[in-house]
């Protein structure tokens, strides 16, 4: 039976094992203001999340939850198994890359099914939601066509910057951010408030 811990395991072995390697790989990164926890995230030139379904899993989930990593990852990627491939292929969203984890002689073995593409749903604004406001505020503040207000909550914040930089910009300020966090660093609930 292969879960979500396992397959986990091996996807963040196999990046890491790749060329080009990535910068960080995270897990478990709230984004969109906490509506939705990506399970891994690896940085590159730009960031790639992969959502994991095991073997029990609901993947069904994924259709609630695709919105919400669409609109704040440039890259995607479903990795689940041998029960779930065919639904996941029909069902998720043509950008979304496929991988199929199975277990071969006591090890999880990966294989692509289908490469990530484009994804034309990236939003600046909500991706910036999975920021820190200590750390949009950086951002802003390293763009001085952006003025901060003191009342400014995170969300106004955010939306500052998507509308006063680029995606790539926005892009690289985000991996930047969440690369230079402290590993193991429990942070303030309050500072992932819309209100902080």
């Amino acid at each position: 039976m292969l879960r979500d811990k396992e397959i986990r395991n091996a996807l963040v072995d196999h990046l890491m094992k790749r060329s080009p390697k990535p910068v960080r790989v995270l897990e478990e990164l709230t984004i969109d203001n906490g509506n939705a926890i990506a399970d891994v995230v690896a940085c590159y030139r730009e960031m790639h999340c992969y959502e994991i379904k095991g073997q029990t899993d609901n993947v069904r989930r994924l259709l609630s939850q695709s919105e919400f990593y669409s609109k704040s990852f440039p890259r995607l990627t479903l990795v689940t198994t041998e029960n779930h491939i065919k639904w996941a292929a029909a069902n998720t969203p043509e950008h979304w890359g496929l991988m199929l984890a199975k277990e071969k002689r006591g090890r999880v073995v990966l294989s692509y099914v289908r490469k990530a593409g484009t994804n034309s749903s990236f939003c600046k604004q909500k991706a910036l939601l999975m920021l820190w406001k200590a750390e949009l505020t950086a951002i802003a503040n390293a763009h001085p066509q952006i003025s901060l207000k003191k009342s400014f909550t995170r969300a106004d914040i955010a939306t500052a910057i998507s509308i006063g930089v680029t995606r790539e910009d926005a892009l690289s300020g985000i991996q930047s951010a969440i690369i230079s966090r402290t590993l193991n660093v429990v942070h303030d609930e309050r500072d992932m408030s819309s209100g902080e």
